[in-house]
């Protein structure tokens, strides 16, 4: 078993220069890794265990919608980042392998309530089996 934790995929081009969301994920006890385009979070996310992917509207090489579109089913957790003036909005995308876009946004900090909540959760199960030998 490796280190508790989940993984995190952070895909678009502005997520591997901006580092406020990475350390912030990094302190929920997140590992995170970077795509710059849904063609190579696909593959990653189809060779390693990848738990949440985090994805702009816009990638180098189509949109995050058609990136969710190819990960569903996979069992992993997604949102959209749709920006807006100096934010932005998140859109739940997959919920462990279903569809649920069309759920309402989530403004930030909504959005990092979700997450952190994920956090705690992969954290109780990881407990969970460490105290079950597993």
């Amino acid at each position: 078993m490796g280190s508790p934790g989940m993984d995190v995929l952070l895909v678009g081009p502005d997520f591997k220069f901006g580092q406020s969301l990475p350390d912030r994920l990094h302190q929920w006890g997140f590992r995170c890794q970077f795509a710059c385009t849904a063609r190579m979070a696909y593959e990653l996310t189809c060779s390693q265990q990848i738990d949440v992917v985090l994805a702009t509207t816009h990638l180098p090489d189509g949109s995050g919608f058609g990136l969710v579109e190819s990960l569903s089913g996979l069992a992993v957790t997604a949102f959209l980042c749709l920006p807006v003036e100096d934010s932005c909005f998140w859109l739940p995308a997959i919920d462990r392998g279903r569809v649920c876009l069309g759920s309402p946004a989530l403004r930030p900090a909504e959005f990092a309530r979700v997450i952190k909540a994920l956090s705690r959760q992969e954290s109780y199960v990881a407990e969970r089996a460490a105290a079950n030998g597993v």
